[in-house]
């Protein structure tokens, strides 16, 4: 396959309070890598990877061999000022385009109004068991391949993607008025179950705990293997890299089990060590500094490296750690300075800049407890001291469910496991991340509570098992496998990983949505139910505190002004009185 030229679309946004240069692209995996290595950030909200709008970004791109599109059609070779010059080349703001736009070719705005051959069409890599492809778009002709089984849009990749089999190419073809554009179809290799394969376990010389795991070239092979929380892939070696522990071993076995798979073990007696099996705070911590430091320009690395060592340091939680660090990274990207050279005034200009945007209290106080953290204890400045003002903070009453609207709500849940999650969650008012991260040895089935270790502020805590679903708790249980202790209650997608938090908050909303609620109500707001039926039924608040877990007692009064059995008692002093109309 003939190589194709790179085709970038650049545009002008503002994201996060400043001017940035907007690069929009379909599939393109080298180009892709090569934005992350210098910086570059991925926006969910414009949908397009960006860079500070600047002289040096414009360099940065230009020196990079791709065919750069300005909004006017033109390449930006012909306006970008050389490199001595200090002018930024003007670029308009990008315009709102039809989703299935890939090309900023002019011919995009003309009348849809007649079935045209698309003339941008261009062939990609393929992914997997599918043929990638581009074009202009033309509303009849994307309807009509849509309209094909086996066709679809890949809002990530923005192109077209085709099973590769030789009716949906024909048929393609037919739509395009083309026939030799997509490649010849050959057929699939053997199926791995009918061929002798050999997964080789070696020794990763570059670390004595970790174990080369070379496997078979296969998909199935490759997606089971990414199923390990632990493993990650090494282009050096060609290998996927786990940690060298028993435990670790004996799932490799169980995962290909079905695969009839043969295991050559080539270690030396003694290299497998149990303490060589990381944990779950090991994992995250890991994975979350070095997500991080991939956001940050390589001239700004060591300052978040030198935070994040500290905060570490001082065994902060990781979600502290990553929150502390996000707000770092976007002080220094929206300031674009060295922090250590910054006064206190510009701090303090740069906070009231965030706030007049419309940032709620939560994000200015993260900010600021970054912040304090950074100068005050990382640089600590002798004579000098850093007074932020604070953000007053919103009040705001939590949403609670009735009784009435919980019972519905658990009752349109029909899976087992879905619906214990939910049962759960409410019946001893445990935060999401709490009831994921339980595991079946917190649970006392003889006294009916359970243990929650390391909580948030790394508190450990007794909460009550709720009696209603502990039968059908000991039979979800006997439903699974080899049940360890150590366990997580409810596994997520990948062995060892834990359900996870987004899965369990897209439950809730399909349980509210099918039980008719128009409310808002989210996971917690089965925490907050908890509370405040609690409270109705007698309970004493500090009883309360305990089972939520509050430091102060002043989080948990927030409940006693959600009281319905009391609201319900006061009339409005509208009521007793007689209008006119309602006297005659």
């Amino acid at each position: 396959m003939a190589e194709t030229t790179i085709k970038a679309r650049l545009g002008k946004i503002v994201h996060r309070g400043a001017f940035r240069i907007a690069i929009y692209f379909g599939h393109q995996p080298q180009l892709q890598s090569w934005l992350k290595s210098k910086g570059c950030q991925w926006s969910r909200t414009h949908r397009c990877w960006y860079m500070d709008y600047s002289k040096e970004s414009f360099l940065i791109l230009k020196s990079y061999p791709a065919e750069w599109i300005l909004p006017n059609g033109s390449k930006m070779e012909t306006q970008v000022a050389g490199e001595e010059s200090r002018e930024i080349p003007p670029i308009a703001n990008s315009e709102q385009r039809h989703p299935h736009t890939i090309s900023s070719d002019k011919a995009d705005h003309k009348p849809l109004n007649k079935a045209k051959i698309p003339s941008g069409l261009q062939i990609l890599e393929s992914v997997g068991k599918y043929w990638v492809f581009t074009m202009d778009y033309r509303q009849t002709v994307v309807r009509k391949l849509l309209a094909i089984k086996g066709v679809y849009w890949n809002k990530s990749y923005r192109a077209y993607m085709v099973i590769q089999h030789p009716k949906v190419r024909e048929a393609v073809h037919r739509v395009l008025g083309k026939t030799d554009f997509l490649p010849e179809y050959t057929k699939p290799a053997t199926s791995p179950k009918t061929t002798n394969l050999v997964i080789r376990i070696e020794v990763h010389r570059a670390d004595s705990r970790m174990m080369q795991v070379h496997l078979p070239e296969s998909i199935v092979f490759y997606d089971k293997i990414k199923r390990f929380s632990y493993s990650r892939y090494s282009k050096a070696d060609d290998c996927y890299l786990l940690p060298a522990a028993p435990m670790v071993l004996e799932s490799i076995r169980m995962l290909f089990e079905p695969e009839k798979v043969q295991i050559q073990l080539n270690l030396p007696k003694g290299y497998l060590q149990a303490r060589n099996q990381p944990n779950r705070k090991q994992l995250d911590l890991s994975r979350s500094r070095s997500r991080m430091l991939d956001q940050v320009p390589p001239d700004k690395r060591e300052v978040l490296e030198t935070f994040i060592d500290f905060l570490l340091a001082r065994n902060f939680s990781s979600s502290t750690v990553k929150n502390y660090s996000n707000a770092m990274i976007r002080f220094m990207r929206d300031t674009n300075r060295e922090p250590d050279k910054m006064q206190e005034k510009e701090i303090i200009r740069y906070l009231a800049g965030i706030m007049s945007r419309g940032q709620q209290s939560a994000s200015g106080n993260m900010m600021v407890n970054a912040l304090k953290c950074y100068y005050r204890d990382v640089l600590k400045r002798t004579g000098w001291q850093l007074h932020l003002p604070r953000p007053k903070k919103e009040k705001k009453l939590p949403a609670v469910l009735s009784k009435e609207e919980c019972v519905r709500i658990f009752k349109s849940v029909r899976n087992i496991k879905h619906q214990l999650i939910l049962l759960l969650t409410y019946g001893s008012g445990l935060r999401v991340s709490e009831t994921c991260n339980l595991r079946w040895g917190d649970i006392d089935f003889d006294t009916y509570q359970i243990h929650l270790k390391a909580a948030k502020g790394k508190k450990d805590r007794i909460v009550v098992l709720p009696l209603m679903i502990l039968q059908s708790l000991q039979h979800y249980r006997g439903l699974q496998q080899r049940i360890q202790a150590d366990d997580f209650v409810f596994e997520g997608q990948y062995i060892g990983e834990p359900y996870s938090s987004s899965s369990v908050q897209q439950v809730m909303r399909r349980a509210v949505a099918a039980a008719g609620i128009s409310k808002h109500a989210t996971v917690h707001t089965l925490r907050h139910s908890f509370a405040t039926h609690l409270l109705e039924s007698g309970t004493d608040i500090r009883y309360i505190q305990a089972l939520l877990g509050h430091s102060s007692i002043k989080t948990t009064t927030i409940y006693t002004h959600l009281r319905s059995d009391k609201l319900t008692r006061i009339h409005s002093p509208l009521d007793s009185l007689k209008l006119d109309d309602q006297a005659s």
